[in-house]
């Protein structure tokens, strides 16, 4: 197809469709638990049915048929016919995958490639009944007097046949009367139309024996019979398909005389509600507004003689020119109908999708807008003009408010990212031939859509260690007298202004010597320096390049590629990453990210004439000391902090040239956390702390260690962002 020429439709199918896909995998691991839940194999069956729909209507005929025949598989567990297994979970899951592929090359505007012949055949396989040599039972119509029994798909196939069917009979006796204003086969008038709903509604039998008499009618080219609906008809009917409104029966006296006796006797105690499928069913006509696919008359014949034999005056709504009274009628009713569809109109109103190119630009304005207030407080505070200073208070009141709203309109839950990972989990443990269940912890906590995407990778691999290296095999969990079903949590939850993300499992846990050994074996640090090691930084050797637990190499791990990448990572988002664990009782990952990346509160210090800022997530403490009173410990000058001696570096002899060798005697100690370790940096005078628009540096200066970005000051200063595990990394003499 041409996408250009549909591209609004198109949008608002990715985005449909996206987040049904996403529900689809979640919704298919959890079948294999709950293989008999009719609710949940009605949702997968729309899931795949709307998905279906929406791809016919952009006649994306590959994605059709993969969805219509995954569909009919879903139908076939709906009756019973057939129960889900291993063998159909494995085929339903690659046909999703297929179908996930397809709707990539769709966003990606490529040509489609169409599903693998065996994949559809196996699908097609599935969609028929499990034991084929059993009579499949006869489908009857539900009496009328039981409003509750929903209408299969084979009535609805009929009930449009004979309607057809008769039609076109009586079309084709009548052809010379009425050739110019005959609607086609294809077409059904409001009468026939508000018919058939009745009889999905279970208000009667379907009339379409009255279509007969009153198509032999002469009909006036003066007054041709509208085969469509207008906009307030169709908002009003689907008022009544959600049980919001009565039909407005009085437009059509003859059709509700004809059903008003049925209708007493099949509601005796219902709500007049439909069922969701039969409401999704009369979508899909709906999309053409009355208009209904055409089958040959021959074959409908046989189906359509009983319906004739009851001849009912149904058809005075085609309104014959010389009795216009009836289309008179019609026209105050419709009028009625249209207020009631006015509320559900404005009420679907209620969202707008934004690009996010421009959400970007909102939120670099509002930055720019934190600057400006940043420096209109330092003015205002100098000025000793009090009103002056109460405006200024306004404005930063006003300027934070807007900045938080702003910062919403970016955030997404991070369910986004936890919605893959039943499905990885699913694949990997029947890979490890391991048995695992994972739990997933607040998947509606909210943060920046860039970091969303941004920790999709680092999260994916921390969940494949914890099923690969974590959690045993059936057999060692029972030996070691646990359950035999592994167990990993993925958490997320808002802590102040970050997000703590925690990849949790109940495995076998880390050995701090053997980590020692494995450290010592790779040429990572010498013994005695591993023997220095406490067990928490023995942990976070999984982080250094190269370095693995794992004696095998596989598909799924053992290179000692991919635990540094995630650290690295996480700091270029400004988090942190720390290792908690028990031997033979499981490990805990725990990331702490900043809940947005454009704007970073601050502690802003002073190195000589130049501004610096450490981020203040690191910041631990500030204390002054006098610097004669330090200590060196194992040629590392040391500063004593509640009985623990911590590193301590002269900041400014890295950071500012003409200081490299100066001596200081006194200063303030800033303490930084980093990993798990407290690090001590000695600056020459303390700003205050500060909320700050983070600018990347040029191209130039991109990459200079222990640096992250630069940003203006309240002053007007520029200031430099600095990044204290890159510049340990870079200037620190030894490791720590």
């Amino acid at each position: 197809m041409s996408f250009g020429a549909d591209e609004e439709i198109l949008q608002d199918f990715l985005v449909e469709a996206g987040e049904i896909l996403e529900q689809l995998s979640e919704q298919l691991v959890e079948l294999e638990s709950r293989p008999d839940d009719a609710n949940l194999l009605n949702a997968i069956f729309r899931g795949f049915h709307t998905v279906k729909g929406g791809a016919g209507f952009l006649q994306l005929h590959e994605l059709v048929e993969c969805c219509h025949i995954a569909e009919n598989v879903f139908d076939i567990l709906r009756k019973g016919e057939r129960h889900v297994d291993s063998e159909l979970m494995d085929v339903i899951l690659e046909a999703l995958d297929a179908v996930n592929g397809m709707f990539s090359e769709v966003r990606e505007r490529a040509p489609i490639t169409a599903a693998t012949p065996e994949l559809l055949a196996a699908l097609a396989r599935l969609a028929e009944p499990a034991d084929t040599t059993a009579v499949a039972p006869v489908v009857e119509a539900a009496p009328v007097a039981e409003p509750e029994a929903d209408v299969t798909d084979s009535e609805f196939e009929q009930l449009l046949n004979s309607l057809s069917a008769v039609k076109a009979e009586a079309q084709a006796q009548q052809a010379p009367a009425a050739a110019p204003t005959t609607p086609t086969s294809e077409d059904i008038t409001d009468a026939e139309f508000e018919s058939l709903l009745d009889q999905l509604h279970g208000k009667g039998q379907f009339a379409a024996d009255a279509v007969a008499p009153a198509a032999a009618e002469p009909q006036a080219p003066a007054a041709p019979a509208s085969t469509d609906i207008t906009d307030d008809e169709f908002e009003a009917l689907l008022d009544q398909l959600h049980g919001k409104g009565t039909f407005v029966a009085e437009a059509l006296p003859e059709v509700a005389a004809t059903a008003a006796a049925p209708a007493a006797k099949a509601e005796p105690a219902g709500d007049g509600l439909i069922s969701d499928h039969e409401f999704e069913a009369l979508l899909d006509e709906l999309h053409g507004k009355g208009k209904f696919t055409e089958v040959a008359p021959a074959a409908a014949a046989a189906t359509a003689a009983p319906v004739a034999e009851k001849p009912a005056p149904a058809k005075a709504a085609a309104k014959p020119a010389p009795a216009p009274a009836p289309a008179a009628a019609a026209a105050p009713a419709r009028a009625a109908a249209a207020p009631v569809a006015e509320k559900p109109a404005s009420e679907a109103e209620t969202t707008v999708r934004v690009d996010t190119a421009r959400l970007d630009d909102i939120m670099n304005m509002v930055g720019e807008l934190v600057l400006v207030r940043n420096r209109l407080v330092r003015l205002g505070l100098n000025s000793g003009d009090e009103a002056m200073q109460k405006a200024v208070s306004n404005l930063d009141v006003v300027t934070a408010d807007l900045q938080t709203a702003v910062m919403k309109t970016r955030m997404q839950p991070i369910k986004k990212v936890f919605g893959r990972f039943p499905r990885l989990v699913r694949d990997l443990a029947r890979q490890l031939k391991k048995e695992i269940n994972l739990e997933l912890v607040g998947e509606e906590t909210d943060l920046d859509k860039n970091l969303v995407e941004a920790l999709a990778d680092p999260l994916v691999h921390l969940v494949r260690n914890a099923v690969d290296h974590g959690v045993e095999t059936p057999e060692e969990r029972e030996a070691s007298g646990k359950s035999r079903n592994g167990k990993v949590i993925l958490a997320a939850e808002q802590e102040g202004d970050h997000i703590l993300l925690s990849i949790t499992d109940d495995g076998k846990g880390m050995d701090p010597a053997i980590l020692r050994n494995i450290a010592v074996k790779r040429g990572v640090m010498d013994k005695d320096a591993a023997d220095r090691l406490t067990d928490t930084e023995c942990y976070n050797l999984i982080f250094a390049p190269g370095f693995s637990t794992k004696t095998e190499i596989s598909d799924v791990s053992g290179r000692g590629v991919g635990m540094d990448v995630v650290k690295t990572k996480i700091s270029q988002l400004n988090g942190s990453i720390n290792i908690y664990s028990t031997k033979g009782q499981g490990s805990k990952i725990v990331i702490k990210v900043p809940l947005t990346l454009a704007i970073m509160p601050t502690l802003m210090v002073m190195l000589g004439n130049q501004a610096f800022a450490f981020p203040l997530v690191n910041v631990n403490e500030i204390f002054h000391l006098d610097l004669s009173r330090t200590n060196v410990v194992d040629g590392q000058e040391v500063v004593i902090v509640r009985d623990k001696a911590l590193p301590l570096f002269y900041l400014k002899r890295w950071l500012v040239a003409s200081a490299k060798h100066e001596e200081q005697r006194e200063g303030h100690v800033v303490i930084l956390s980093v990993g798990t370790q407290r690090i001590g940096f000695v600056v020459d005078q303390l700003v205050g702390q500060e909320e700050v628009v983070i600018k990347p540096l040029g191209k130039m200066l991109q990459g200079t260690p222990g640096m992250s970005g630069a940003t203006i000051t309240g002053d007007g200063r520029i200031a430099l962002i600095l990044d204290v595990p890159s510049m340990l990394k870079r200037y620190a003499a030894r490791r720590i």
